[in-house]
């Protein structure tokens, strides 16, 4: 099972500091679902736009999430996923 000190952040090769993800947390526990998508999406034509877009990257990510998060709520991520092709 991945452990959160195993993410990479933004390509470089530094760990994730708890700090950085108590951050994110605090940016995005507010949003709706559909902020969330929203924002997601935006980030996603951005990282496509500039050539930074790694899907393979992501859904490894994505698979290491597997046994950690209830059955539903990965397929919900896997789904989401599938949507960024």
């Amino acid at each position: 099972m991945a452990k959160f000190s195993q993410f990479k952040s933004e390509g470089q090769n530094q760990s994730v500091s708890e700090e950085q993800i108590r951050n994110k947390y605090d940016t995005y526990k507010n949003m709706s679902k559909q902020q969330l998508n929203q924002t997601l999406l935006s980030e996603v034509a951005k990282q496509k736009q500039s050539g930074n877009f790694d899907y393979n990257k992501l859904e490894s990510m994505v698979n290491s999430l597997q046994g950690i998060l209830p059955e539903q709520d990965y397929q919900n991520v896997r789904s989401l996923l599938e949507s960024l092709k």
